[in-house]
């Protein structure tokens, strides 16, 4: 099943990210080129990741469609560690935007396995935004 957020859906506010997830602000109109030299920090891995995350606005998406669409599969047998330390290629672009990560995951709900992964719809206006704006 195929879950998206509202923008004001107040599960955004009960994400499972920790240390660069908290404490800074979240990315707003005003940071258009923030975001574009964020996005040219990103390594290549975690580029493809938030692109795929960016054309899916508020969409939970799982590690395991990450793996497969995102970074051309096969699914390995540990999915959610794959994307984990894929998305640790944003810490660069991270430490020099002064916002929070520009994304948000959910760990599985007990007996289940692997996260889920999704763009606020606002965020993604931002970064499409400074796209358009770059090309």
């Amino acid at each position: 099943m195929t879950e998206y957020l509202a923008e004001a859906d107040p599960r955004w506010a009960k994400h499972s990210g920790e240390e660069g997830h908290y404490g800074a602000s979240e990315w707003g109109p005003e940071d258009l080129e923030r975001a574009a030299t964020f996005s040219a920090e990103l390594a290549p891995q975690a580029r493809r990741v938030f692109e795929y995350l960016l054309r899916n606005p508020g969409r939970r998406i799982h590690c395991t469609e990450l793996v497969d669409k995102a970074l051309g599969g096969p699914n390995e047998s540990d999915p959610a560690r794959r994307v984990a330390g894929v998305l640790s290629g944003m810490s660069k672009g991270h430490s020099n935007s002064e916002r929070r990560l520009p994304f948000y995951w959910w760990e599985a709900p007990e007996g289940s396995a692997g996260a889920t992964y999704a763009v606020r719809p606002s965020v993604a206006a931002v970064f499409l935004a400074a796209q358009l704006r770059a090309a």
